[in-house]
């Protein structure tokens, strides 16, 4: 059976690589809009527009 933190961990860094991955596309889809002649303010998506309403992961720290 695993450890329950380590799966926490596990998923928190998940969620982590999730969030880099959607910041960088919300920088590249105004260049890729750009490119093909679309007008960048349509495209734009900004992180502040979009409501964080979800407070996770939860920190979990580590006893050493």
């Amino acid at each position: 059976m695993k450890d329950a933190y380590a799966v926490l961990r596990q998923k928190e860094k998940d969620i982590l690589r999730v969030r880099r991955e959607i910041e960088v596309l919300r920088f590249i889809i105004p260049l890729l809009s750009e490119e093909s002649g679309q007008s960048p303010q349509a495209t734009e998506v900004s992180a502040s527009t979009v409501p964080q309403t979800n407070k996770w992961p939860l920190e979990v720290r580590e006893a050493r």
